[in-house]
């Protein structure tokens, strides 16, 4: 039996080229918002909405985060409306509402649904409209690398030290409908791709002076409520780790978390090189003063009120000596303030860390700390030191007051046990109850209280 509304999304993306000459810059935002709910609900329903314990459920906190689950829910009852057939009638409804456009909607369905039932049971040649659909999400950067001078994205910024330097990165996301039926920020464009790679991708970089960064950043705003504080994400990576993969992590972080604030990114010189460890080392040291002065930037002038900061690895030494030496609570008045401080897998000192972590977390919203006892990359920087580092638990687990310590030793966090910020569902879900919801660990699912002689931590339960 052929299934016609599978041809529905190539449908909407050969017409999808038409739509930037067909409205207004406030139409297309308001027609891409609802096409996007739209397509994720028909992907969900004709696919079957995600069980429990998947990326629908789990790792966006289930029907408070994304709704994913309860899309199912909703349907009970002989009497209820076929899910596929309301979210494919959404699509329509929402390209009716501009004539031009659903006329040309319907001809491309009918043309893709003929060629769909010509084919029978064999799967139609690519030719006939397989489309990904995608997100551009930019993320605004600054960085204390040196220009490269290469040509392509990837070669914008290598591993030489430079001077202080803003611009935007456009990076491409494969949407996922388990991400659930909820609205993208409206800064965010909406794209259709022919290529079967679903691999994130980074696009166009565009230097920017530090107004320019300052006026971007006001462009992309929301409107503020006064209630709701206009937000950002700032991720600090780890050692190897090149530009392009770093503004990658930075997008897709943004995007899993489903952040309607502004994603950001400090990259410091790292080399990309695993042999590389010492110079890393010393390229995240003299990054602070750098790093300190985008804080001050992004705080007092793009009209930030929250700023939400999370470090990986060795990028945790840029956060902590930046902030240990920065007190972000006497910018002048009317300047912006930490949310969340984010220590994940922190590659620093122990000792180090429980000495400067009291002058963190006077002046932020939160701070917490991620740590692991299976994290191998930690275990050969600490023999590397000869002293513990702060992202291992364990014994000397670091626990201090106004520290949040979260153990993620009973997760299974793959090979190294240290790339799971980015890559694991549930340390997702619980950044998503933190950032988004700012939720105190005993508000997020999975975490049970660990006594300790220095207070308590909190541990994913197997």
């Amino acid at each position: 039996m052929v299934d016609m509304w599978e041809v529905l999304e190539p449908a909407v993306a050969r017409v999808w080229p038409k739509v930037p000459d067909s409205l207004s810059e406030a139409e297309r935002e308001r027609l891409e918002a609802e096409v996007l709910v739209a397509l994720r609900a028909l992907e969900s329903a004709r696919g079957g909405a995600p069980s429990a314990g998947t990326e629908g459920a789990e790792g966006t906190e289930g029907a408070e985060g994304t709704e994913g689950a309860e899309g199912a829910e909703g349907t009970e009852g002989a009497d209820a409306a076929d899910p596929v057939e309301e979210a494919a009638q959404a699509v329509a409804a929402a390209f009716e509402a501009y004539p031009p456009l659903g006329d040309l909607l319907v001809a491309a369905f009918d043309a893709l649904v003929d060629g769909q039932e010509r084919f029978g049971p064999d799967a139609p040649p690519p030719s006939w409209g397989t489309a990904l659909r995608s997100l551009l999400v930019p993320v605004l950067y600054a960085t204390d690398r040196a220009p490269a001078g290469g040509s392509g994205t990837s070669a914008a910024y290598g591993g030489d030290r430079g001077q202080l330097s803003y611009g935007e990165a456009l990076v491409n996301v494969p949407d996922d409908h388990r991400i659930g039926a909820v609205e993208k920020p409206r800064w965010w464009r909406l794209r259709f791709r022919t290529n079967p790679a679903r691999d994130t991708q980074l696009g166009d970089i565009t230097p920017l002076t530090a107004a320019g960064f300052a006026e971007r950043a006001h462009g992309h705003h929301l409107p503020g409520d006064g209630e709701t504080p206009r937000s950002a994400l700032v991720f600090v990576h780890g050692y190897n780790v090149s530009f392009a993969d770093a503004a990658v992590r930075a997008a897709q972080i943004a995007y899993d978390l489903n952040f309607t604030g502004l994603p950001m990114l400090y990259s410091w010189p790292s080399k990309a090189s695993v042999t590389d460890y010492a110079a890393d080392g010393n390229a995240a040291r003299r990054a602070v003063p750098y790093f300190q002065e985008f804080l001050r930037h992004v705080l007092t002038d793009t009209g930030v009120d929250e700023l939400h900061v999370v470090a990986h690895s060795m990028g945790n030494r840029v956060v902590v000596d930046a902030l240990a030496d920065l007190d972000t609570t006497a910018l002048p008045e009317g300047a912006g303030r930490l949310g969340q401080v984010v220590f994940t897998a922190p590659d620093v000192d122990a000792e180090v860390f429980r000495q400067l972590v009291p002058r963190i977390v006077r002046q932020a919203r939160g701070c917490t700390l991620y740590v692991s006892a299976n994290d191998r990359a930690l275990a050969a920087s600490r023999l590397l030191a000869e002293h513990p580092r702060a992202g291992q638990a364990g014994p000397g687990v670091v626990v201090a007051p106004g520290l949040d310590t979260v153990d993620v030793s009973e997760l299974d966090t793959g090979l190294t046990g240290h790339s799971y910020p980015g890559d694991h569902r549930s340390v997702l879900s619980d950044l998503y109850g933190l950032l988004r919801h700012g939720h105190r660990p005993s508000q997020r699912y999975g975490l049970a209280r660990v006594p300790h002689p220095d207070g308590a931590y909190w541990a994913f339960q197997p």
